[in-house]
């Protein structure tokens, strides 16, 4: 898994398309019930997961420069920044928007990711994400006919991810369109 630096908490794992690929080659090497508890990391819940061509360390060098420019060093002045609300949000030179927010870690303080309907960002469901990925570390190919994409889903949901089955699968949505980015990305 990646290494954050300090002081920013970034789950890569969780938001970045480019990383996780890396990460799902890696997983393809690993036994099976170490990526079962490493895929944990992605969560249950709804999630922003970037697509560009950021690599983590160039948005980690963004944002940190972001703070040197603002003279934000330090976490009296990251709270200080914050204000009330609690977050705010900065846009990278790819045009995508980031949350930013303070980390329940003292020493990584600052918690980033991508914001809700930003540029190079999809809104989607986590276990959408964990199938693609056991679909991917599998190396289970997109077919041409949809019923058999569908009996693919269903079995990796059930025997990998113990996750009751889906009733289809629609082009361009869900599961396939994310099937699909990785398969051409």
């Amino acid at each position: 898994m990646e290494k954050n630096r300090v002081p920013i908490t970034f789950n890569a794992c969780k938001h970045h398309f480019g990383f996780l690929k890396q990460q799902i080659e890696e997983w393809k090497k690993t036994d099976w019930h170490v990526v079962e508890k490493e895929l944990l990391c992605i969560g249950e819940n709804l999630l922003d997961f970037y697509t560009g061509k950021l690599s983590v360390e160039n948005i980690y060098n963004e944002c940190l420069e972001y703070f040197r420019a603002g003279n934000i060093n330090n976490l009296q002045a990251f709270e200080k920044w914050l204000g009330a609300e609690g977050y705010k949000k900065t846009e990278l030179s790819d045009f995508s928007r980031w949350v930013i927010k303070q980390g329940v870690n003292k020493k990584r303080y600052i918690h980033i990711h991508p914001a809700k309907y930003s540029e190079h960002t999809l809104r989607i469901r986590a276990v959408t994400l964990k199938t693609v990925c056991v679909l991917q570390i599998l190396s289970v190919p997109v077919q041409e006919n949809m019923n058999e994409n569908l009996q693919q889903v269903n079995r990796i949901r059930k025997t990998y991810l113990h996750l009751s089955p889906v009733k289809s699968l629609s082009y361009g949505k869900g599961i396939f369109k994310i099937w699909r980015l990785f398969e051409e990305g």
